[in-house]
């Protein structure tokens, strides 16, 4: 039995980190269906506050063994000696280690832990390695962290773990494709069922089939969250439902807009939905709409996929990679007129959006499962990238 150590920055049940802990999650626990023993490293950190979550042995969740670790100061950096310490029992015993994210103190001493003992070493940045998100907010601090901190980590691993091909590109713009890249999009957690006509009705409400515009994702001008309702606005039937959590508080600014000129409302705001209450609003819409800046992958959109949901993304979207596979107009360029086009358009063909929504549940059993990702990850550890 193979023996893996991950280290994840936050974990579940830290819904509100949103696709990465679904990911981590989800590759974990694929791995673990495959037959590896695994260990993920985690913090206890749940935005300003901390999880409710056992400190001091580790915790089974759908069989992984997860191990939350409490932080100290410096908190921004997630130092967290109690990590060291758990670290020091895990990774000699371990087959290869798996390190998630960037600019956090785990990352790099973990990574320094797995070259002294000569572990398999794969480092998947997350997307945190774009140069948009480098030159962005704290541009010198992060380039001073990437040639202090992570340089020669990323130029020792066994490989480098980028979730599509447009995350490859940005490695290679910024010089940082020191180690083989392998190319592997995340996966999806399917539900035990798909939801019922009475679960979608309760959150869709009397909205139409035929109007209905979701949205899913934390609510933050980089996600695109105000593109997505002017989309809505231009189409005179159409109603958005925003699912997601309000971080740093856009909502009570963007409530006006969802008041059309007429006085109707053109949508609501649902907050964070979790279980059979995220696929039932999944399963219930017309169109998914994921107008991010930047996503290194999209977990969003292969759910709205596995539930057969066709999705309008940007081309700054990992994911639109699938999106071309089903349909190239689901892929538009960031700008408000193309989108406002695009949902137009697929809210007004009916068939069209069928068709999409078969191809992508085909899609999503033959290409997305966890435990197919999990077997390419695997072949990654032994270096076959």
């Amino acid at each position: 039995m193979k023996r893996i150590v991950i280290f994840a920055p936050n974990y579940l049940p830290a819904t509100r980190y949103g696709g990465p802990v679904r990911s981590a999650h989800g590759l974990a626990r694929g791995l673990v269906a495959r037959g590896c023993h695994v260990d993920v490293l985690t913090t206890d950190v749940d935005g300003p506050g901390r999880l409710d979550v056992p400190l001091d042995k580790p915790t089974k969740i759908e069989g992984v063994q997860v191990h939350y670790c409490p932080i100290a100061a410096p908190r921004r950096i997630y130092y967290s000696p109690a990590l060291a310490q758990r670290a020091a029992g895990l990774l000699p015993l371990s087959d290869a280690v798996h390190v998630n994210g960037m600019f956090l103190w785990p990352g790099p001493y973990l990574a320094r832990a797995a070259r002294r003992l000569g572990k398999p070493l794969v480092i998947s940045p997350r997307g945190m390695l774009m140069p948009e998100m480098v030159d962005g907010k704290s541009r010198l601090a992060k380039r001073t962290w990437i040639a202090v901190l992570e340089r020669a980590n990323l130029a020792a691993a066994t490989a480098i773990h980028v979730t599509s091909e447009s995350e490859a590109e940005g490695l290679r713009t910024m010089g940082l494709d020191l180690a083989p890249i392998a190319v592997v999009g995340n996966g999806v957690d399917l539900p035990d069922r798909l939801p019922s006509a009475t679960e979608i009705a309760a959150v869709w409400g009397d909205v139409p089939p035929g109007r209905r515009v979701a949205f899913l994702a934390r609510l933050d001008w980089t996600k695109g969250v105000d593109m997505a309702i002017e989309a809505v606005r231009a189409h005179p039937q159409a109603v958005i439902k925003l699912a997601g959590h309000d971080q740093i508080g856009l909502q009570a600014e963007l409530a006006p807009r969802l008041i059309r000129n007429d006085g109707r409302a053109a949508g609501s705001f649902l907050g964070p939905l979790n279980g059979m209450d995220k696929w039932a609003f999944l399963a219930g819409a017309d169109v998914l709409l994921v107008p991010s800046v930047r996503e290194s992958f999209g977990m969003s959109v292969v759910e709205a996929l596995a539930m057969g949901t066709p999705v309008i993304a940007t081309e700054g979207v990992g994911a639109a990679m699938l999106l071309r596979q089903l349909d190239s107009r689901l892929v538009v360029p960031r700008e408000q007129g193309a989108l406002d086009f695009a949902l137009s358009a697929l809210l007004s063909e009916d068939c069209r959006r069928a068709s999409i929504g078969r191809a992508a549940r085909a899609m999503a059993a033959r290409e997305l499962r966890w435990t197919g990702i999990a077997r390419k990850i695997l072949q990654i550890y032994g270096g076959k990238v």
